[in-house]
């Protein structure tokens, strides 16, 4: 399955917690492995903050793949969408 994006940001929020869902991570888990708060992780994702790079590095790295794939749009499980999605909050976007 092959979603399409307004813009790069979009993209890369999507990723982090596509991936995220992908390794079945929370994202306390996630917060953990990469040494950054929790807070900070679910703003990311609701797309109040944008990572640094080196931030991204070590997202990337916690989540098992190399940091330009946060930039990749590809293919994806069909199935891991449709948990995102079932598990949406209602004050996200």
């Amino acid at each position: 399955m092959k979603l399409k994006f307004n813009n790069l940001k979009d993209l890369l929020i999507f990723n982090i917690k596509y991936y995220r869902y992908v390794n079945n991570y929370s994202q306390e888990k996630l917060a953990e492995l990469s040494k950054l708060s929790p807070r900070y992780i679910t703003d990311i994702e609701r797309g109040l903050h944008c990572p640094t790079i080196p931030k991204l590095e070590s997202l990337a790295k916690s989540l098992n793949i190399e940091p330009y794939e946060l930039f990749m749009n590809k293919e994806r499980d069909k199935d891991i969408i449709e948990k995102m999605n079932k598990n949406r909050q209602y004050n996200q976007k």
